[in-house]
């Protein structure tokens, strides 16, 4: 679902570059977005489905041979190498090593997406990343050859390639818990699995989105009639500063590595999207009207189960009362999900509530079985808010 943003901007990579099905860049519908110096920066979307993969800047070098780093819905990263002078069989891959100037090698698999174009899945993106940024030089070795890009100007193309992805898979953040965090998978049961975060409905396949404008506004009319259970908050009560201290003390980590950003989906609510070197995730605020707590969270469970295409499993806590608020949390993992390139994915929540006002933190991991087992930021969060309950 999402990923990588953490020192470098890049959404706390949560490990490793899921590939866009396979197809990739290639294969979508491209729209250019912005020019930096000697990069070119498209937007990609799925010719299928018409939802949103990934955004990709583009640069040749000497030899023609055209170099795209991708970062996809999810905030993962990738590299694509093309060139009209190859012919590359299908369905094959091979052994490839890369690295930014004098720092150490990478090591991959270099696999064929059409005769032109192949692609390479990093699993240390954000560590990649932070060296595409900061580096002059950039070099592919296959069994035959070195390929050697210029990054001039990368930091800025970089930061723009960001911008690109947070613009539409922000738009897209497949919250299965709705909210002013996006609330696209609670969503995505009312508007056809659009999303609404941003205002770019364009679905984060991977970072799974929908587009309902008001996840947790669509709560206006219960079955029975009445009004509203909750709704997103216009203007949130917590302020991005007080996000952020409380990922501090959460995580231990110095405040440079971490990021919080302010969004806003298509009905005015706002949220955050955070990093952190422990992963990423998403906070926002409701009312909680006259639902109870863990009714919320379970109906934000039950909506999430309905989008799940595999196996389903959710985990809620027991709620908890202290003199400060009451809180519910607890875990979802879904096999095969469609906001993780139909992979699995982990998702934790800590919902507290005080005086009516409901604060949520969403984290999530996915993109391989290994990553969607755990999530560490996920369980240190409802430890932290547990203890501010109480």
């Amino acid at each position: 679902m999402r990923g990588l943003v953490a020192a470098a901007g890049v959404t706390a990579l949560l490990g490793v570059m899921i590939l866009v099905g396979g197809a990739g860049a290639a294969l979508a519908k491209e729209t250019q977005e912005f020019t930096s110096g000697q990069w070119t920066g498209f937007s990609y979307t799925d010719d299928d489905n018409g939802q949103f993969t990934d955004c990709t800047v583009w640069a040749f070098n000497r030899d023609n041979v055209q170099v795209g780093i991708s970062v996809q819905k999810d905030y993962t990263l990738e590299f694509w190498l093309n060139s009209k002078s190859w012919n590359l069989p299908a369905n094959q891959s091979y052994p490839v090593s890369y690295w930014v100037d004098q720092n150490g090698q990478y090591h991959g698999k270099a696999k064929v997406s059409t005769a032109k174009f192949a692609y390479v899945s990093v699993d240390q993106g954000q560590d990649v990343f932070n060296e595409l940024k900061q580096g002059s030089q950039l070099t592919f070795r296959t069994s035959s050859d070195d390929y050697v890009f210029d990054l001039t100007g990368s930091r800025a193309a970089l930061s723009k390639l960001l911008d690109c992805v947070d613009q539409y898979a922000k738009a897209s953040t497949s919250n299965p818990f709705g909210g002013g965090a996006g609330g696209d998978q609670t969503n995505q049961n009312g508007n056809n699995g659009q999303d609404s975060n941003n205002g770019n409905n364009n679905d984060n396949t991977n970072n799974g989105g929908n587009n309902n404008n008001n996840n947790n506004n669509n709560n206006n009319n219960n079955s029975d009639g009445q009004s509203g259970n909750n709704a997103a908050l216009k203007t949130l009560t917590v302020s991005a500063d007080d996000v952020k201290q409380f990922l501090v003390d959460v995580t231990g980590a110095k405040p440079s590595m971490i990021t919080v950003n302010v969004r806003k989906d298509k009905g005015g609510a706002l949220y955050y999207n955070f990093t952190t070197p422990l992963g990423g995730g998403e906070f926002w605020q409701e009312q909680l009207g006259n639902g109870k707590l863990q009714d919320v969270a379970l109906s934000y469970l039950q909506d999430y189960k309905s989008e799940c295409k595999g196996d389903f499993e959710s985990s809620p806590n027991d709620p908890e009362q202290g003199q400060h608020g009451n809180l519910a949390t607890g875990t979802a993992v879904c096999s095969q999900s469609p906001y993780q390139d139909n992979g699995p994915e982990f998702l934790s929540y800590s919902m507290s509530e005080a005086d009516g006002v409901i604060s949520i933190y969403l984290t999530y991991i996915g993109g391989n079985g290994a990553k969607a087992k755990t999530d560490a930021l996920g369980k240190l969060i409802a430890r932290r808010s547990e203890e501010q309950i109480k």
